[in-house]
């Protein structure tokens, strides 16, 4: 699979290879069982992808060569690639994007063509009044989502590109809502290589 990621994340500036990597381990990290005839059957997980529009997701330190991209626009082609690259078949995916407001755009789904297309519909927020960069509401709504899941692995992935500003739920008692409830946060911030795991 490492080849195959790596070819088709080319075109993607060095910013977002950890991005790219994380999306490998998660899709790699579902449990597995035999079923009987020493084949293994990967389990799936569920997933909610919890994505950034806020005002300063429109900068270009993201762009390639090629073309200018905004950070959110990076980030929506890491996600398709996640979504539709294949090897995830039964993993339940869901979309929430947060701004100074968190919204579910689609809730965990197994339809990963008709997510894609929600995907690419995220636009960076244009009013003043919807800015802001709610990551604790963002994170404390997929928690709401997941622990209704029926599938044994749970986790989150904040894709952003600021510090937490708006909102009513604060980050940190987000993520203890998550451990509580246990599910795997992975935090990816947009213009940079970092990606860290908590809970």
């Amino acid at each position: 699979h490492g080849a195959t990621w790596r070819t088709r994340l080319a075109p993607l500036p060095d910013a977002l290879y950890g991005l790219a990597a994380l999306a490998l381990a998660v899709a790699l990290a579902g449990p597995q069982r035999y079923d009987g005839q020493h084949r293994v059957k990967r389990r799936g997980i569920a997933i909610m992808m919890v994505v950034d529009h806020s005002g300063s997701m429109q900068a270009l330190d993201l762009s390639d060569k090629d073309r200018e991209l905004t950070r959110l626009d990076a980030v929506k082609r890491v996600f398709e690639q996640f979504v539709l690259g294949g090897g995830r078949p039964d993993d339940a995916i869901g979309l929430i994007a947060f701004a100074r407001y968190a919204d579910t755009l689609s809730p965990l789904t197994l339809d990963h063509a008709n997510l894609a297309t929600a995907a690419r519909q995220v636009e960076i927020v244009t009013e003043q009044a919807e800015d802001g960069t709610a990551v604790g509401d963002g994170l404390a709504q997929a928690v709401e989502r997941l622990r209704a899941a029926p599938q044994e692995s749970k986790v989150a992935i904040v894709l952003t590109d600021g510090v937490s500003n708006a909102g009513e739920v604060a980050p940190l008692a987000a993520a203890s809502l998550a451990k509580d409830s246990g599910v795997k946060v992975y935090t990816v911030g947009a213009g940079t290589t970092a990606a860290r795991r908590s809970g």
